[in-house]
């Protein structure tokens, strides 16, 4: 039977991967972002394209509800902010009274990485339970561990591994399997932006080829690549001394 799959953030980075991917497999496929241009291009593909704000819950509902049946939902959308806490009180106006503590960029982190995950699990529930399929989101091996100037991201990206965890529990009455896929770094537009040494970076077709492989399989935690998510993990429950160095010397400016 032809798999029915939805993918948030399909307009860019694995989202859009994974959509190329399953359309070239022969599934149906709905594309869900914002760009207008992208949506189109998949639509000449094959896909249905949805164009949605996920951050808007009550678009999100409208878009999404009326879907039948899911096999699949992955949840790609996200974005990274860093913030920049400094002792330095002269590099803006803004940070000159909060030192570059900027809440609204955290918020702005866990509005659209954790945000519109709940919108969209809200909205495909009920397909997903007729189809008894499977639920994925993309948490970070950066959860693991606190880095700095990733604070926002950080904690939206743990958010949603709890979430997901979670869910693993409470949704299996309902017949809906839940995935975890923990990326390492992904050469994609969010990490065009890193200044700094990203090990083991992934092409979004190797990210692609392990989440499918990994929901083929019907695993509940999808980490790739190995090389970096078991250090990462490992480090995670080490002294807290252990982990803030390497997090240090990671993210040094």
């Amino acid at each position: 039977m032809t798999k029915r799959i939805l993918i948030t953030g399909a307009t860019s980075g694995m989202g859009y991967q994974l959509t190329v991917d399953y359309l070239r497999a022969g599934c149906v496929v709905y594309a869900v972002g914002r760009n207008e241009e992208t949506l189109n291009e998949l639509s000449s593909l094959g896909a249905t394209s949805i164009c949605v704000d996920l951050t808007d819950y009550n678009q999100v509902i409208q878009a999404l509800s009326d879907i039948a049946e899911l096999d699949i939902v992955i949840c790609c959308a996200g974005v990274c902010h860093y913030i920049d806490i400094t002792p330095d009180n002269r590099l803006s106006e803004h940070s000159s009274s909060n030192f570059g503590f900027d809440a609204q960029k955290i918020m702005q982190n866990i509005n659209t990485n954790l945000g519109t995950l709940v919108y969209t699990l809200e909205a495909v529930l009920p397909a997903l339970k007729k189809a008894q399929g499977r639920v994925v989101a993309l948490g970070s091996a950066s959860a693991h561990v606190p880095f700095a100037r990733a604070e926002g991201y950080g904690s939206s990206k743990a958010a949603i591994h709890y979430l997901m965890q979670t869910l693993q529990i409470s949704l299996k009455p309902l017949g809906v399997n839940v995935s975890l896929a923990i990326p390492g770094f992904v050469e994609t537009p969010m990490t065009d932006q890193n200044n700094f040494s990203m090990p083991f970076l992934q092409t979004p077709k190797q990210a692609s080829l392990a989440i499918r492989k990994g929901i083929a399989n019907d695993q509940e935690i999808i980490a790739f690549p190995k090389q970096l998510t078991v250090p990462l993990k490992t480090l995670g429950v080490l002294p807290n001394s252990v982990w803030q160095f390497v997090s240090s010397k990671l993210y040094a400016k």
